[in-house]
C-alpha cells in the first residue's frame, strides 16, 4: 500500500471519528449546533466533494464524502437540539452563502467552485463564532481538533501531485478549524473572566 493510500485511510477514519463525539455531545445536550451553519455546511460539503472529484481527486475527497454525511447528521440533530437567530447578521450571512452557491450553479466550473466553497465556509463559520460570543460553552473543541488532523492526512495524500487547486480545500479546511477552536478557547476564557468578576460573585 502506497503512503497516500494509507493517509487517506488515516483521514476518513478521523473524519468519521471526529464526528462522533459531536453527535454525541449533542445527544447530551451539551453541544448546540447552530441550524443555518450547518445548512450552509451540508450543501458546501456537496459541492466540495463533486467539484473535487471532478477536478481529478480521488484518494483526497474521502474526506469531502465523509463530512458531507457527517454534516447532513448533525443537521438533522440540529432541527431538535440546534439553536438559530444567535446573531443579528445570521441570516446575512445565510444569505450571502446562498448567493454564493447560486454563483457556482452560473459558472458550472468546478475549479471556480471549490474558491467559492471558501466564502460558503467562511459565512458559515461566522455565524457559529457569534454563537460562540454569546454561548462559549455551545461548542466543543474536540471534534475540531481531531478534524484538523485528519485535514494533515488529507493534504498528505496530495503528495506527489503539483501545487494547485487540489489542495485549497484541505489547506483551508486546516487553518480554518484551528481558528474555531482558538475562538472557542478565547471565548471560554473571556466568560470565565467575567464569571470571576462579576459583582454577582462579590
Amino acid at each position: 500500500m502506497k503512503f497516500t493510500d494509507i493517509a487517506a485511510v488515516c483521514s476518513t477514519i478521523l473524519g468519521v471519528y471526529c464526528t462522533v463525539p459531536y453527535i454525541r455531545a449533542i445527544l447530551a445536550g451539551k453541544t448546540k449546533p447552530h441550524q443555518l451553519s450547518w445548512l450552509v455546511f451540508v450543501i458546501m460539503n456537496g459541492i466540495v466533494f463533486f467539484s473535487q472529484f471532478l477536478a481529478g481527486g480521488r484518494a483526497s475527497v474521502i474526506i469531502s464524502f465523509t463530512f458531507f454525511v457527517g454534516s447532513f447528521i448533525v443537521f438533522l440533530l440540529s432541527l431538535t437540539a440546534g439553536v438559530r437567530g444567535t446573531s443579528r447578521w445570521d441570516w446575512a450571512l445565510f444569505t450571502f452563502a446562498m448567493l454564493t452557491i447560486v454563483v457556482w450553479f452560473i459558472t458550472r466550473s468546478n475549479s471556480v467552485a471549490i474558491w467559492l466553497t471558501l466564502l460558503i465556509d467562511f459565512a458559515a463559520t461566522t455565524m457559529m463564532i457569534l454563537k460562540l460570543r454569546s454561548n462559549p460553552r455551545s461548542e466543543d473543541p474536540y471534534p475540531w481538533l481531531i478534524a484538523s488532523v485528519a485535514y494533515v492526512f488529507t493534504c498528505l495524500t496530495l503528495l506527489g501531485k503539483p501545487l494547485g487547486i487540489l489542495y485549497v480545500r484541505p489547506l483551508y479546511g486546516l487553518v480554518g478549524d484551528l481558528v474555531f477552536v482558538g475562538f472557542i478557547y478565547f471565548y471560554r476564557h473571556r466568560a470565565g473572566k467575567t464569571v470571576q468578576t462579576s459583582p454577582a460573585e462579590l
